[in-house]
């Protein structure tokens, strides 16, 4: 063998060293990455139930933790990621079954501070005295749910360890808001209806009550959400598009309601969100400023409902939400939601 033929067979083995350790290195680092994803997912496991609630609302990382924990996926198969969104969405669909409290309007472990609509409104309406000694506000927004201000809402409901009732407009409700009312769901809060359409031409013609439309919109929105949320979510909690008090003739409207084991339900205090421009708070404090007066001016304090809206619009309501919840907890308030 000459000197030439030498050099290129050492050049060769040098190339085959040089391999061998590539293909080492590589071994170790996919050995490495194995070996994280499967302590992290055996960790995630051991965080629970509870853990897994929260993980329906979130993200991907969140949604293939659930997907891979629920042995959904095949993993010799390619999914695509329409596929993988069906799989999530069926998951979710089926457990969060499991957790409504069933023919509820909130998940089980939000028993305990869920109230019955229909004697709260009695408390604030004056046709029922309250008895406890608890002091009890309850939050609800109006007109959700969507995904600009309502994450924003719940947020802050989370940070503050507060929960509320979220009155969603049924037109709003479907595949594309699912993750919202989901989350509603498992941070402990309750969803309530409040029309399908929102439309005051359609539901108060002439500001009179039209029974039959209300009645049809009540059950449009209840088929929305049981598409969603699956067939043990009932809602029994309905309010009115602009109050029970702005409009004529709903005696029958509220017979509808009533025979579909629905109460509708006002407010006694507000944040004036949607008060007219005139007397509409412009600053956070002043919204509340406005809830305090307004809960001022009912003879007991003890129990009071809330209103306040999610809607797009309401950016100044979400930035307060922290300072009106900081602001209840003071005067002694717990919260409740309505079942």
């Amino acid at each position: 063998m000459n000197k030439e033929e030498m050099e290129r067979e050492r050049q060769r083995r040098r190339a085959r060293i040089r391999k061998r350790r590539n293909r080492a290195r590589l071994r170790g680092v996919i050995l490495l990455v194995v070996l994280v994803a499967v302590v992290s997912f055996a960790f995630q496991k051991l965080k629970g139930a509870g853990e897994l609630e929260e993980a329906y609302a979130y993200g991907d990382q969140a949604e293939w933790f659930v997907l891979k924990n629920l042995d959904a996926l095949d993993e010799s198969k390619a999914y695509t990621p329409e596929e993988v969104g069906n799989l999530r969405n069926n998951i979710i669909h089926d457990n969060i079954e499991i957790r409504i409290a069933k023919g509820q309007n909130h998940v089980t472990r939000a028993a305990d501070y869920a109230y019955d609509a229909g004697d709260i409104a009695d408390i604030i309406g004056g046709e029922a005295e309250y008895t406890g000694e608890k002091k009890i506000a309850f939050l609800t927004f109006d007109d959700g749910p969507n995904h600009k201000i309502t994450p924003q809402i719940l947020d802050t409901l989370k940070e503050k360890d507060a929960h509320a009732t979220f009155f969603v407009v049924g037109k709003s409700v479907g595949e594309k808001t699912r993750d919202i009312l989901v989350r509603e769901l498992v941070e402990g809060n309750a969803i309530a209806m409040h029309s399908f359409s929102h439309d005051y031409k359609k539901l108060y013609p002439s500001r009179n009550a039209n029974a039959s439309q209300i009645e049809l919109e009540a059950k449009q929105s209840q088929v929305a959400l049981q598409k969603v949320l699956g067939e043990d979510f009932y809602s029994g909690v309905w309010r009115y598009p602009g109050g029970h008090m702005s409009w004529h003739n709903l005696d029958a409207a509220d017979a509808v309601l009533n025979a579909m084991d629905v109460h509708w339900i006002d407010w006694n205090a507000l944040t004036g969100d949607a008060e007219p421009a005139s007397r509409r708070p412009v600053t956070e404090s002043g919204l509340v400023e406005f809830l305090n007066a307004s809960i001022k001016a009912n003879k007991d304090e003890s129990i009071v409902v809330v209103l306040m809206h999610d809607a797009e619009s309401k950016q100044l309501t979400a930035n307060a939400l922290g300072n009106v919840i900081d602001n209840l907890k003071a005067q002694g308030y717990e919260f409740g939601i309505l079942k």
